[in-house]
């Protein structure tokens, strides 16, 4: 195992994945969103398997932090920069004293800070956080991340900030452009247009909440592989123009990056979440629903969940699930 694999093997998953690429210099940086869903992951994934005595303190860690984060409340008088800026320091140093934003700065061998996010939609601003892993010689400063988003919050410019956000992920400049300059029309926007390719390998039927720990991702995105579009899904969040050629080289080349090191079915199936949760996430903005809720841990099936243990753990699972079918195919 190379030293870039041991240091973030402690990392969930579903953040390590995307930090490797950003250590081998494949993306400038990667993010995740602080929430209720990621932290009741991590709690759900350790509940459903039998976890190692190792992973106390990881559960306590998430659990801890998922109470603390649920506590905080936030209020300002009126949407000024003064306002929403003196709301934005309470809100982060709230923010930088949860248990799970030191132990990722533990793991990171990186730069890794977590700030506010704000979101305005129509007259109503809802606030989260998010935690940037960056390199350290590509860091911006944390108040430059929340001083635009602030901004972009105050005056309406938020596909400005959107453009800002894909340039910091390491996103192709024409996605970036191409979805922060779609108009959004009253039957579908950039985020449907960017799965369209994939669509047609989504499974919703085989999609259960009360089913996941027993569905797998395979059968939700049955032959996805069949379409190269889909390693234009090289991260979460991110909505590709439709038939980028440079997304598409830039997740084969992420694709062959992360083979080097883990087994390959655990990378097929990080490209596998990735394009689900994009597709889940795309048909939320329909005007019949118009949420912003993340998918449920687990809803793509048990791959989804184990994506929220730590990197180390999962890796085991899939090693053994390897050796179990070379002895099948030997005897």
């Amino acid at each position: 195992m190379s030293s870039n694999s041991s240091a973030i093997a402690a990392l969930p998953t579903v953040v390590a994945l995307d930090v490797r690429a950003v250590i081998e210099n494949e993306r400038r940086g990667a993010s995740i969103q602080v929430s209720e869903t990621y932290f009741r992951g991590q709690e759900l994934a350790m509940e459903a398997i039998e976890a190692p005595s190792t992973l106390s303190e990881r559960r306590n860690i998430a659990s801890q932090s998922r109470q603390l984060f649920d506590q905080i409340r936030v209020d300002f008088d009126s949407l000024t920069h003064e306002n929403l800026k003196s709301a934005s320091m309470q809100l982060r140093e709230l923010l930088q004293q949860l248990p799970e934003v030191h132990y990722l700065k533990r793991q990171f061998p990186g730069t890794c800070f977590v700030i506010p996010e704000w979101l305005r939609i129509r007259r109503e601003v809802k606030y989260g956080a998010r935690i940037y892993f960056l390199r350290e010689d590509d860091a911006p400063a944390p108040i430059d991340i929340l001083d635009r988003n602030i901004n972009a919050v105050v005056t309406g410019s938020r596909p400005e900030f959107e453009q800002y956000q894909g340039t910091l992920h390491g996103y192709p400049e024409c996605c970036i452009e191409y979805f922060s300059e779609s108009e959004r029309h009253a039957d579908t926007g950039p985020e449907l247009e960017a799965v369209e390719p994939i669509a047609d390998c989504i499974d919703e039927n085989a999609i259960s909440e009360d089913e996941m720990y027993s569905t797998s991702i395979d059968a939700v995105t049955d032959g996805i592989f069949e379409t190269p579009d889909v390693y234009a899904f090289f991260a979460r969040e991110f909505f590709p123009e439709v038939g980028c050629d440079q997304a598409r080289r830039r997740g084969l080349s992420i694709y062959d990056t992360l083979c080097e090191e883990y087994t390959e079915p655990l990378v097929k199936d990080y490209f596998r979440i990735n394009a689900g949760w994009s597709y889940l996430m795309a048909e939320a903005t329909a005007p019949e629903k118009k949420s912003s809720k993340p998918p449920s841990p687990g809803i793509l099936g048990r791959e989804h969940l184990l994506f929220f243990l730590p990197l180390s753990v999962t890796t085991q699972f899939y090693q053994a699930d390897q050796s179990e079918d070379n002895r099948v195919r030997n005897r």
